[in-house]
């Protein structure tokens, strides 16, 4: 028995409500993959922000707790962090010569007795940290080191160590103990961390 020819195939009617639902379902998927995306975007940026904060943070803390000597912040919310330097190791201190593995004496023990900041000639190097406001949309944490290639040493050119920061505050909360905040922002993204770091001794 022959097919009628009205079940050969899908009328216009079906065809249309098919597309329309194929077109709604698409819609959908478009707009859940575009709230993906644009989610996957902002968690990268933000962790993106969070490594650069932990970096600049955790070298703030390193050279704060090795001070012996704290110049700013002598109060609150200043945009300065200067210490007396005693961590790195980079350098023959007798010769001021650059050595890869250091000569195992602080490169801030000036007359290479090793100790650092406490005879005649053992003069303090200070290592600072400040913001440069240059450019309006995009403030840098600037790191300042002494050369040590030089005698009595010099300074360095200063370096950025953290950009897309829209807050940099240190507090004296005590003669040794300081409170240090560091925000930064890129675009929706945005970290804030905030520590505590106890110099070693306050001369």
């Amino acid at each position: 028995m022959e097919r009628s020819r009205k079940n050969a195939g899908f009328t216009l009617v079906e065809l249309v409500v098919s597309i329309f639902i194929i077109g709604i379902i698409l819609l959908s998927l478009e707009r859940s993959l575009g709230t993906a995306l644009s989610s996957y975007g902002s968690i990268n940026e933000k962790q993106d922000l969070l490594v650069q904060a932990r970096l600049a943070m955790e070298r703030l803390v390193m050279f704060a707790q090795e001070a012996d000597g704290i110049v700013s912040p002598m109060g609150s919310n200043e945009e300065v962090l200067k210490v007396s330097e005693r961590v790195l190791d980079t350098y023959t201190n007798a010769t001021n010569a650059y050595t890869a593995g250091g000569d195992g004496k602080p490169d801030a023990d000036n007359n290479a007795d090793g100790l650092v900041n406490t005879a005649a000639g053992d003069l303090s190097d200070y290592i600072t940290f400040d913001l440069d406001k240059t450019d309006s949309t995009n403030w840098k944490l600037m790191e300042q080191m002494p050369d040590y290639s030089t005698s009595p040493s010099g300074l360095l050119q200063k370096k950025v160590i953290c950009q897309h920061v829209t807050e940099f505050t240190c507090t004296r909360l005590s003669p040794s103990l300081l409170q240090i905040r560091l925000t930064l922002t890129n675009g929706k993204a945005s970290v804030s961390l905030q520590t505590r770091a106890r110099a070693r001794l306050i001369r």
